[in-house]
């Protein structure tokens, strides 16, 4: 069992709907998981139990926040411009420093353990990093999620040409059924398929009742 950063191209395309489905799949076979999203912005105490760190937590049948998001701003925007409108900022050695002790911590449980980051993989941390200056450090195998929409094929090739650039090493690709499903499943799978070569597309369909064949497929159970 190993750990996973889950990234996207951008916000809103389906990284927590897609933690979330892994975590009731381990749940479902009895294997041993856990998941954190360090950082989100758009968080509200008082309304939070349907936000990504809401659904993380009750998908993992836990109640500590600060065990899954320490890292909490409530402005929706940019976790850099959210913390200076909170008149803070994120300490990124801290939150490296968070993250492997967690990856540690599972790898010794035999767990697989779920990174969920922030936004899409080029989103600013603070002045000086992004979210993929977090993924380059823990180095760690990429779940890239993407969506169906119009323009994903391109938003999707500049993080691919980034990740070719790096020593990052790209598990597998997951497109997440856009709510204005413009491309499809076939079209995004035989565009991206041209440019990935050994790296698996799996499609997530948001209509489907039981996606466990295909989490099933990406864990390589």
């Amino acid at each position: 069992m190993k750990p996973y950063f889950i990234t996207s191209t951008g916000t809103n395309i389906g990284k927590t709907y897609l933690t979330k489905l892994i975590i009731d799949r381990c749940r479902d076979l009895k294997l041993s998981i856990n998941a954190i999203k360090p950082i989100i912005s758009g968080f509200d105490i008082n309304n939070y139990k349907d936000s990504d760190t809401g659904l993380i937590l009750r998908a993992l049948n836990k109640k500590n926040i600060d065990e899954v998001s320490p890292w909490r701003f409530k402005t929706p925007i940019s976790p850099d411009a959210a913390a200076k409108i909170e008149n803070t900022s994120i300490d990124f050695f801290e939150l490296r420093d968070f993250c492997e002790k967690k990856i540690k911590e599972n790898i010794i449980n035999n767990s697989y353990f779920l990174i969920e980051g922030v936004g899409g993989t080029m989103v600013p941390i603070n002045d000086k990093y992004t979210v993929f200056d977090l993924i380059k450090t823990l180095n760690i195998p990429i779940i890239l999620v993407i969506g169906s929409y119009l323009g994903s094929i391109s938003h999707t090739l500049n993080v691919l040409e980034n990740i070719k650039n790096s020593d990052i090493k790209l598990d597998s690709i997951v497109i997440s059924q856009s709510e204005n499903d413009d491309v499809g499943e076939n079209l995004t799978v035989s565009s991206l398929s041209q440019y990935t070569q050994d790296v698996p597309i799996y499609f997530i369909n948001r209509n489907e009742k039981n996606n466990n064949h295909i989490i099933d497929q990406i864990l390589k159970l």
